[in-house]
């Protein structure tokens, strides 16, 4: 079975190729320019952006998005007019505050409530103008029983701060002397209690103010009041206390202040990767020196990132922060192609025509950067299909730039090669671009260093030395690296650093955990941030409410049903996740002590549905159960109702994922149709649940196809096999050694993954396609061959990967500073396997003969004439071939 007939097939293609960009650049030159001049319209006139948290982290076709279509289409008739904020089904429009005493560590004194009051008075008078009107909170509250909801413990005060003086406040909850039951839990923090329950002090307060949000007029008027109560709070001035602020929005326009940083950090990275560029290009040769070429090289990057940006906006596809971390991963990929092009041009022979020069390195290059043009294709399409929208989005910007730069890298950059050989072929000076002398025919000291290079006239036959082209890098991996590493006594070295590596990779792997930290969210030390530290200080301790919501018509007044409901909700507030039944919100509880008072026993199905509608739910205090019961059009049946728990002590995203799975299940166990929900279930504790299985089979889906890839175009099966191991290898490492430095597994850490899978395959596949594509005669010389022939781009490309996401470690942004740090795993782990771990293993396992493989004609200058070291150690005859 020959495996090497797509790589012939595809080297003979190349090298056709090459010659016809030789002999017709500027169609090749010009018409990238006109493509991206084109499509960069689109920046100007399309462009739009997507900022949503519950659109982006929220991962589709999910329990609980299907659960909110439930009960937005049976109680939407419900909550129309009347609302508590239990019943919200969204996020919705809102604004809170946190105060907490500058002085002393109790809130509920009279001068700090005077304060309080004042604040309160602030924000209900926050006044925008839309259209000539203007609106306060009064006009766009939610409402409960036409009157704005309140915020209970001000309530409580009949907003009075000496009445607290005269209130014995009980916690959580207090009892009013009509049996209404106020519930404080939310609204005090950091409290100390007396031993007969009454609150000695607080630390913190909530307020709350909840805005409708039904309509999209009703969405512009709530985000106008929104970003107006920011102002508002921000010129807020007091002594007393310290004002914390957050809006529903705030995600959002902490997410947009992130991605306008992005711009600055653009042109850091550009300045960096072209000085990287241009000292990796550069020698004392000044013929042979190319500083113009690698800064072509950068900009055949930004040609690829305008024309997908201008391309996605003309097609409506959003902006979102996720996909500005594109712009930095194109400059890395692109450079990396654009050291491996560079690098087989300097193999070429000096002495041929820019033609066969061209024809020459495109017949090794084009096909070592179009497997991993594919590779990285393939990694990024498989996010392209993830549940989660940020990836989806990301992977789509990516992979549509990876394509961007790969047709650039073979058109607009392959025509500045032409120039620049046509340059050299004529012995120009890199720079002045004027006809200069050899070295060896340098007037004068200064023109020797300042001026001279190239060669001198030689017959067009003369074979070759290899060495005209070498850089330092390359002479260093041919010389003294290649040899070192390959050394039996290194490659035990090696092998130990290895197992260790793979050792700690795999400790650090079984212990990764989920987690999405609130308050990395915003910009640093941004008023957001600051909120959230407050909040999980002080108001963790009860929340979130979670409904229970049965989906069938039942028989309520059955004996059986009344019990299956009971021992449901009693399962739950047995859990370490909830309160107990003190805290619950059952209306049905409600309405059997109701009856019961009533003398009413084993009620009938009409006695039943009749003393509940026109006796129990018009009694004042338990109105509030009217939303969560929805009858039938006839009041004949009660189609759907709903129940309520109190979460308990959930400080962490860990915790809160643990009780969003405990409830799922214990509802789930129930006899009865019944599903749960909580307005923050999407984006939060869905991503919490999913991120774990969706990593893994993204990566397992990553993995299978990276080795199919592999097989098809690297003509040696066992080679394939060792870099899908290599991929296997790296994934551990970086999944593991992120556990390390706690990088938690979130949306964005697994973005990086998901590009790792592209990168990973990138530095091993150079390297083992360098390995089978060589005529050394054994295993060793094929290693060494393999690093001197790429190891230096491989190296050159890891660097200014590194180098291109470096600007993001002092980013104001958590998700930018992710971006950066498993970047960093990622190249670093993947570059070690492809410069350490894999020269060594290939040259253990690999054969050397692959029966279908024929001798290349074109033997390399350095297959013919290097010279290594003695192999006469048994440890390498046993293996070499």
């Amino acid at each position: 079975m020959k495996f090497d007939c797509i790589e012939k097939a595809l080297k003979w293609l190349f090298y056709r190729y090459g010659g016809v960009v030789a002999k017709q650049p500027w169609p090749f030159f010009i018409v990238p320019i006109l493509i991206t001049a084109g499509l960069s319209v689109g920046l100007f006139t399309h462009f739009s952006k997507e900022s949503d948290p519950e659109t982006l982290y929220g991962p589709d076709r999910t329990y609980s998005r299907r659960n909110r279509a439930y009960i937005e289409d049976v109680y939407s008739n419900a909550v129309d007019e009347d609302m508590l904020a239990r019943h919200k089904t969204r996020v919705g429009i809102w604004g809170h505050v946190i105060i907490s005493p500058n002085i002393g560590n109790n809130v509920l004194t009279v001068q700090v409530l005077n304060e309080v009051l004042r604040l309160h008075d602030t924000i209900t008078n926050v006044t925008f103008t839309l259209d000539g009107e203007s609106y306060r909170f009064s006009d766009l509250c939610i409402q409960w029983k036409n009157e704005c909801l309140e915020n209970e413990l001000l309530v409580l005060l009949n907003y009075t701060a000496e009445n607290v003086v005269s209130t014995p406040l009980t916690y959580p909850v207090y009892s009013l002397p009509t049996g209404e039951i106020l519930f404080i839990g939310t609204q005090l923090g950091g409290v100390s209690l007396t031993a007969d329950g009454r609150i000695m002090n607080a630390s913190a307060m909530q307020l709350v103010y909840n805005l409708r949000y039904n309509t999209d007029d009703e969405l512009e008027k709530g985000f106008l009041w929104e970003k107006q109560f920011l102002r508002t709070l921000e010129d807020f001035e007091t002594d007393e206390v310290t004002v914390y602020r957050q809006i529903s929005h705030s995600f959002e326009l902490e997410i947009d202040e992130s991605s306008s940083i992005t711009f600055e950090l653009v042109v850091e990275v550009g300045v960096i990767i072209v000085t990287f560029s241009v000292l990796s290009a550069f020698s004392f040769d000044w013929v042979r020196t190319k500083p113009i070429l690698a800064c072509l090289g950068v900009l055949t990057a930004g040609l690829a990132l305008a024309s997908t940006f201008g391309l996605f906006s003309f097609i409506g596809i959003p902006y979102a922060t996720v996909a500005g971390a594109v712009t930095f991963l194109i400059f890395g990929i692109g450079v990396d192609d654009m050291f491996v092009m560079m690098s087989a041009w300097r193999l070429t022979s000096a002495y041929k025509s820019t033609k066969e020069r061209m024809k020459d390195a495109f017949e090794e290059a084009a096909l070592s950067i179009t497997i991993t043009t594919i590779t990285d294709i393939l990694a990024f399409s498989i996010g392209c299909v993830s549940q989660f929208y940020s990836i989806r989005l990301m992977c789509m910007y990516a992979a549509v730039s990876v394509i961007f730069a790969y047709i650039y890298m073979i058109t607009f950059f392959a025509a500045c090669m032409v120039f620049i050989g046509h340059r050299e072929e004529k012995n120009r000076h890199a720079i002045t671009l004027r006809k200069v002398l050899p070295k060896k025919n340098a007037p004068s000291k200064c023109y020797y260093i300042c001026c001279a290079g190239g060669s001198s006239d030689t017959p067009a036959d003369e074979q070759d030395d290899g060495k005209l082209s070498d850089t330092g890098v390359m002479i260093f991996f041919k010389k003294y690296y290649g040899p070192f590493i390959t050394h039996w006594v290194s490659v035990v070295v090696v092998l130990i650093l290895y197992f260790g590596y793979l050792g700690v990779g795999i400790w650090g792997f079984t212990t990764l955990e989920e987690g999405f930290d609130f308050s990395t969210i915003g910009v640093d030390n941004s008023y957001l941030n600051e909120y959230y530290g407050v909040e999980e200080s002080y108001f963790k301790v009860y929340g979130p409410d979670m409904s229970i919501v049965a989906t069938e018509e039942l028989s309520y007044w059955d004996t059986d049903i009344q019990e299956e409901l009971e021992n449901t909700m009693a399962k739950l507030e047995d859990s370490k996740y909830f309160y107990n039944s003190s805290l619950s919100i059952s209306w049905l509880r409600e309405y059997l002590k109701f009856l019961n008072f009533l003398g009413i026993t084993n009620p009938s199905k009409e006695t039943f549905l009749q003393v509940l509608r026109e006796q129990f739910l018009s009694i004042p205090v338990f109105e509030q159960f009217v939303p969560d019961i929805i009858f039938d059009s006839t009041n004949s049946s009660i189609i759907s109702s709903r129940f309520y728990v109190i979460g308990k002590n959930l400080a962490t995203t860990v915790q809160t994922r643990d009780m969003f799975v405990e409830i799922r299940n214990i509802v789930d166990d129930s006899s009865l149709e019944l599903i749960t929900f909580n307005g923050y279930a999407i984006w939060v504790m869905e991503q919490l649940v999913a991120i774990r299985p969706i990593t893994i089979q993204t990566l397992g889906i990553g993995i299978a196809a990276m080795f199919v890839i592999s097989l098809l175009l690297i003509p040696h099966p066992v080679c394939s096999i060792i870099v899908t191991l290599a991929l296997v290898s790296t994934l551990i490492g970086i999944i593991g050694y992120m556990a390390i430095w706690n990088i938690v597994l979130d949306s964005i850490s697994l973005l990086s993954l998901i590009l790792a899978l592209g990168f990973s395959v990138d530095y091993s596949a150079h390297i083992t396609y360098a390995f089978v594509s060589s005529s050394a005669k054994t295993r060793r010389q094929r290693s060494i061959f393999a690093l001197y022939s790429l190891g230096a781009p491989t190296l050159q490309g890891a660097t200014s990967t590194i180098l291109a996401v470096s600007v993001l470690s002092g980013s104001f942004s958590y998700i930018y500073r992710t971006f950066f740090s498993t970047m960093v795993l990622v190249v670093s782990i993947g570059a070690t396997h492809g410069l350490v771990f894999l020269p060594v293993f290939l040259m253990l396992f690999v054969p050397i003969k692959n029966p279908c493989q024929k001798q290349d004609k074109k033997a390399n200058a350095y297959d013919q004439e290097q010279e290594l070291p003695s192999t006469d150690n048994p440890v390498f005859n046993l293996q070499e071939q």
